[in-house]
């Protein structure tokens, strides 16, 4: 019953997005159709909430545009690993999140996927796609586990990212879900490495406190032929068979980076300039002074035109008139 609720809130979440804009830039939307995940389960693990699949016409030709959207960035960089294409190539910059195809590209923005194809936009473009995309937020960050992967013998487009009992399964079927501990938080990177002339499955957990972390180390061990090493809150795997030789130089390379922000006093400000205040003061005066005569200059003009107007007209430079009724 719980599985069939957790596929239908899969399938409902992707009915319909509204995700992509009627243009962009300059190229017009033909038509919108919802996405279906193949894997529904691997998507509501994910925390999938919609996606939407569009054709677009204008001045690049005619192209598609998928969107993805997820909870959060983790959730979107772990759906990004598990659905890009095989020969998706790792670009030079953002290779973490960014690879492309022959045609199109596929990427991570906060908390979305994107795979187009037939066009590869360029940053301005999708920086304007980026600014009409509903509900996009961070939800916390990209992890940084991915970043623990040894770039050494690592097989490309081999990383998946781990939340739950199914990805796991799905990814890493010789561990048990019971040893992991996702129920306390647990998160898994794993890929394959080429180690000599095969390639094998390599894991690192992540657990919230080096207490955890030491716990599950021990129960890791325990496991006949793996090979354990934990690092603080990391704990990295190999499965049985694979050389303890070829497996010691990357076990030995895990080691976990702490970040520390520390608030320290900021430089004093920089001393007041007496010589630059001295001259706006001297230029301020100048301009009163400017004000004042002009001013005084112009009401005097004025009271000289009425004076003589009134001796013309009065024959006096009087300005009142005085009428007394005796």
């Amino acid at each position: 019953m719980l599985r069939r609720l957790i596929l239908s809130a899969a399938l409902s979440a992707v009915a319909w997005a509204g995700i992509f804009p009627e243009t962009w830039f300059g190229s017009r939307r033909l038509r919108t159709e919802a996405v279906q995940p193949e894997d529904p389960m691997l998507w509501a693990e994910y925390g999938g909430e919609a996606a939407e699949r569009a054709i677009y016409d204008g001045p690049v030709g005619r192209f598609a545009a998928t969107a993805w959207r997820l909870q959060d960035a983790t959730g979107a960089l772990a759906w990004y690993q598990a659905s890009r294409p095989p020969k998706c190539t790792p670009a030079v910059r953002d290779s973490l999140t960014t690879c492309v195809t022959p045609g199109g590209s596929m990427l991570v923005r906060l908390n979305y996927v994107f795979f187009f194809e037939g066009w590869r936009p360029l940053p301005k473009q999708l920086e304007e796609l980026f600014r009409q995309t509903p509900a996009m937020r961070s939800g916390g960050g990209l992890p940084h586990l991915p970043g623990y992967l040894p770039e050494k013998g690592l097989v490309r487009n081999s990383e998946r990212y781990l939340l739950g009992v199914h990805s796991l399964q799905k990814f890493l079927p010789w561990v048990s879900s019971s040893l992991v501990g996702f129920e306390e938080g647990a998160e898994v990177q794993a890929a394959k490495l080429e180690l000599g002339a095969s390639a094998t499955d390599y894991a690192i957990f992540y657990y919230h406190t080096p207490q955890l972390a030491r716990l599950k180390e021990a129960e890791f061990r325990k496991q006949p032929g793996w090979l354990v090493k934990r690092s603080y809150v990391l704990v990295a795997v190999f499965p049985p068979g694979v050389p303890e030789t070829a497996a010691k130089a990357i076990l030995d390379a895990l080691e976990w980076k702490a970040e520390v922000i520390r608030n320290e006093a900021t430089a004093p400000p920089p001393p007041p300039d007496v010589f630059g205040l001295l001259v706006g003061i001297f230029k301020l005066t100048g301009v009163l002074l400017l004000v004042c005569v002009g001013g005084g200059a112009i009401f005097a003009v004025f009271a000289a035109i009425a004076r003589r107007r009134r001796i013309r007209m009065y024959g006096n430079d009087d300005p009142y008139t005085v009428i007394r009724l005796d």
